[in-house]
């Protein structure tokens, strides 16, 4: 298992600037996910960390060897493609095996090693067929097995998922966690699917317009956003603007001019103050009145518009001329127009700083 580090790392491209002096630390064994919308610099990160691309400032390290200037072979990595970049004149064998005869391991190695592989990502007894007789998440199967049988320090997956259809996509990202947790193996994984990112990482670095904005687990990037981008990037999000009236704690007043009204929330950081922006999740909107209301916002709304996604409703509540999106129990039947009381606790209303 290998540590990667970067260290202050900027790539420019004209002038446009990729990479923003980006620090991370990503710990030995872990998945970690770089997310973050088109163009934001992620895939340029992973290119740094590979070695196709010599970043203008910073370093790069596997553990404590500056592999900056290293070319790629030399850092043994392996990249799975989002287009795969399977050979269509070879057999699935000889795609896997071929790094291996790259690196003039003997044939009997390479067969028990093609074996093993095969077996890992549940290929077996299609050794012998080529790219175009198999289905999509098939030959991203023989792309996975061919990265990890060369047995890399560091995985790299670019997008690996983007061509599939919704169905094969989380059957896919389960076997790749399945497969990186049996292996323990360091692996960095690229995506702009943040509920991709959110079931399959350990942590997760958000990124945009090359800058790294924050980095922690699902849980704390999703629950405790730092941000306003991050807030509105991962997951759905009301997000409000207001000005906090009073403090204490933890614990913040704050006047919401979209609502017209006062909201009781948590503060990210307890040296906020003046003008903030507020978050909140549409499935901490309850509309069941709690047996305790200690620590709940009570507000009056009007149904404007629902729609039926399966385990839910997805609605949004007009408050005054603002209107809310919430999640309603599917059993729950109210007509558009109705008046409803909204429940959120201040847990779960999240005042962040406005940048």
């Amino acid at each position: 298992m290998t540590k990667v580090r970067l260290e202050n790392v900027t790539k420019i491209y004209g002038s446009v600037i990729a990479v923003d002096h980006a620090n991370l630390e990503i710990r030995h064994g872990e998945l970690f996910t770089l997310l973050g919308p088109s163009g934001c610099g992620k895939t340029t990160t992973l290119r740094i960390i590979a070695g196709f691309e010599v970043p203008e400032e910073g370093r790069v390290y596997f553990d404590d060897e500056d592999v900056t200037f290293k070319k790629p072979y030399e850092r043994n990595t392996a990249m799975v493609f989002q287009n795969y970049a399977l050979w269509p004149h070879m057999t699935v064998y000889d795609n896997i095996a071929f790094g291996l005869r790259i690196r003039k391991v003997p044939e009997p190695e390479i067969r028990k090693k093609v074996k093993q592989v095969l077996e890992l990502v549940k290929l077996e007894g299609m050794e012998n067929r080529y790219p175009l007789q198999l289905s999509g998440g098939q030959q991203q199967r023989v792309a996975l097995a061919r990265a990890l049988v060369v047995e890399p320090r560091v995985l790299l997956l670019d997008e690996p998922l983007s061509n599939l259809d919704a169905k094969l996509r989380i059957e896919m990202r389960e076997e790749i966690k399945r497969i990186q947790k049996k292996l323990g193996i360091t692996t960095i994984y690229v995506t702009h699917d943040q509920l991709e990112a959110m079931s399959i990482s350990d942590r997760v670095a958000i990124m945009n317009k090359g800058r790294i904005l924050q980095v922690g687990t699902p849980k704390e990037v999703y629950f405790y956003p730092k941000s306003m981008f991050v807030a509105d990037f991962i997951g759905r999000s009301n997000i409000l603007k207001g000005r906090i009236i009073d403090k204490a704690g933890v614990y913040a007043k704050v006047y919401v001019d979209e609502l017209g009204l006062e909201l009781e929330g948590t503060l990210v950081d307890k040296e906020l103050s003046g003008k903030v922006g507020i978050v909140i999740r549409p499935e901490n909107i309850l509309v069941n009145k709690p047996s305790n209301l200690e620590g709940y916002n009570v507000i009056k709304g009007r149904l404007d518009f629902q729609m039926f996604v399966g385990e839910k409703i997805e609605a949004r509540i007009k408050v005054g001329e603002t209107s809310l999106v919430a999640y309603l129990p599917n059993i729950l039947e109210t007509p558009i127009g109705s008046e409803l009381v909204l429940y959120i606790h201040r847990e779960n209303v999240r005042i962040i700083p406005l940048t």
